[in-house]
């Protein structure tokens, strides 16, 4: 039923899109990361199987917390950014595709010390070390601030 459920209001949500003037729609996964898609360029969404496939990208259904139209959330900004470059956690760690030049700063711009391990296809960052706090990751041409809980 929360699939049938999930599958009208999304089918309903993208046909009304232009009356909004919406510029994304956005799924927020089980893991609070947030997926955007702008829809000017008409995304295309199937949905088969238990899962959604977005513009080539497949998520299952148990894997989406939440899903929204957005006039106000940007696809082009920082946070889509990162997302198109693939930033994942795995427990303490974050995962950066591709080799990249890392830094992690406090919101005070104090560099902080935390191991960065840079292989040829991924970028590893340890943020074990750090304290509970919000900081800023600088990677590459790209900035994001994050959470540690």
């Amino acid at each position: 039923m929360k699939r049938l459920t999930l599958l009208l209001i999304l089918a309903f949500a993208l046909s009304h899109t232009s009356s909004l003037n919406a510029k994304s729609l956005v799924l927020v996964l089980s893991d609070s990361t947030r997926v955007y898609f702008l829809l000017d360029t008409t995304p295309v969404m199937k949905f088969q199987g238990g899962k959604v496939t977005v513009e080539a990208k497949e998520y299952a259904f148990t894997d989406i917390a939440r899903f929204y139209i957005s006039q106000t959330d940007d696809p082009t900004g920082i946070e889509s950014q990162l997302a198109k470059q693939e930033v994942k956690w795995e427990g303490g760690t974050m995962l950066l595709q591709g080799k990249q030049k890392a830094e992690v700063y406090s919101t005070g711009g104090v560099k902080q010390e935390v191991g960065i391990t840079v292989t040829a296809d991924m970028t590893f960052i340890d943020t074990n070390p750090l304290p509970k706090g919000t900081y800023i990751l600088k990677a590459g041409k790209t900035s994001m601030k994050f959470m540690k809980k």
